[in-house]
């Protein structure tokens, strides 16, 4: 692998370490958090799976808030599990046949399954490749060729990473019990006496 590839592979190996780096600790209280009401998030569906809310196209306007959980199933099930299926495997993985990981305890597995196989995926595409279409099975994307569908997925990873990393530090600091405190508001320790 050189050029472009190791390019690539060395930009979403430190952007992937940051965004693993920024899920230490979460717990499923917070995996499942809704900020505000009418959050997408992920539901066990009556045979105990987890799905995603949401899906239509196009996007009600304006798009709803999403939580951590919804967020990490878009990332790594979507963007890096099957983007990897559809571009180096078989192409046989629908979004209904995604494992989603309805517990905190679940995510590292997850998300290191399907950054792998994304991962090892781009580590194997040669020169000539990076620059061919994608073909009409990838409609929206088939006049793009594999260098553009990587650097759509390295936005995926860079703005929901982010996402996820602004998501974790407002639970951190929202307030104790509703109503008892404004965010941006001071705490009591922090207010002049």
């Amino acid at each position: 692998m050189a050029g472009v590839g190791e390019s690539l592979c060395t930009a979403f190996d430190g952007v992937w370490e940051r965004f693993t780096g920024r899920l230490h600790g979460l717990d499923d209280a917070e995996y499942l958090w809704e900020p505000v009401e009418g959050c997408w998030s992920i539901h066990e569906d009556a045979e105990g799976r987890w799905r995603m809310d949401g899906g239509q196209i196009p996007l009600p306007g304006p798009p709803p808030i999403t939580t951590i959980a919804w967020r990490i199933a878009h990332l790594s099930g979507i963007a890096l599990g099957a983007f990897a299926n559809w571009l180096f495997g078989d192409s046989s993985l629908t979004v209904a046949d995604i494992v989603l990981p309805g517990r905190a305890a679940e995510v590292p597995g997850f998300c290191d399954r399907n950054y792998r196989a994304w991962r090892d995926g781009l580590g194997s595409v040669d020169e000539a490749r990076w620059w061919q279409p994608l073909g009409a099975r990838w409609h929206p994307y088939d006049q793009a060729s594999t260098v553009d569908l990587a650097l759509h997925v390295f936005d995926e990873v860079v703005h929901h990473g982010a996402e996820v990393a602004l998501l974790r530090d407002l639970y951190l600091r929202r307030p104790a019990r509703l109503g008892e405190e404004r965010l941006g508001s001071p705490r009591p320790e922090q207010r002049g006496s």
